[in-house]
């Protein structure tokens, strides 16, 4: 009868994981997280088949973390911008984790193609609402939201080698100048907005995220003066 492990599989990752948090995914080996289990490299290879096994699962984690990270976009408005915003807060804050999920060699490097891949249930209501937002068809709400998640990568990468390079009110603003540029240029393309229509939503573009009650009460607010 083989022994009985003397850490569990859910010890063990969460070991790696934590390794990962601080040192990055190359320094999850048997040895090092023998280390932090304060044991030699065996245990590890009496629960796992290998080391990429575990580091499936380590990134299984990192996902959760991401996800747990974007809970609560939808209680803002816009979200696609609040998720712009803690896109680039996760990279800052969760640099190894972001690298990752973002970054890492996989089967493709785009960062939109990888989000599309993994986290499918926060892209699609996100999708909808730049429909609704902007009046867009479905491929043109994809293609904005590609152009801002290629554009927040790109954030990030500052973010992870200084996080204070760029502030909050910074990166929203940027955000909202690439979205509605890209919205405008679009629309005047196909011949569906006017340049006074352009200029005016140009010009209200640097608006941050509010909470949604706060932005529905407000509309209240407004549509009860109107009367």
């Amino acid at each position: 009868m083989p022994p009985k492990p003397k850490y569990t599989k859910e010890e063990i990752v969460n070991a790696a994981f934590e390794l990962t948090r601080e040192k990055g995914i190359d320094m999850v080996a048997a040895r090092e997280v023998g280390k932090r289990l304060n044991t030699s490299p065996s245990p590890i290879f009496t629960v796992w088949n290998g080391m990429e096994e575990l580091k499936e699962e380590v990134r299984k984690l990192a996902k959760k973390k991401y996800q747990e990270y974007m809970e609560g976009i939808f209680d803002y408005a816009p979200s696609f911008k609040e998720f712009g915003l803690r896109w680039v807060s996760f990279a800052a804050e969760e640099p190894n984790l972001y690298q990752l999920l973002f970054l890492s060699r996989r089967e493709t490097h785009n960062p939109y193609v990888r989000f599309k891949q993994d986290f499918a249930g926060i892209l699609t209501p996100l999708v909808q609402e730049v429909v609704d937002t902007f009046g867009l068809s479905k491929a043109d709400a994809e293609d904005l939201l590609n152009q801002m998640i290629i554009f927040a990568n790109g954030v990030a990468a500052f973010a992870i080698t200084d996080p204070d390079s760029f502030s909050k009110e910074a990166v929203s603003h940027s955000l909202s100048q690439v979205c509605i540029g890209i919205v405008i240029t679009d629309k005047l393309k196909d011949g569906s907005m006017e340049m006074s229509m352009a200029k005016a939503m140009a010009e209200s573009c640097g608006g941050g995220v509010m909470p949604r009650e706060k932005t529905k009460a407000c509309a209240d607010e407004g549509n009860s003066t109107v009367g």
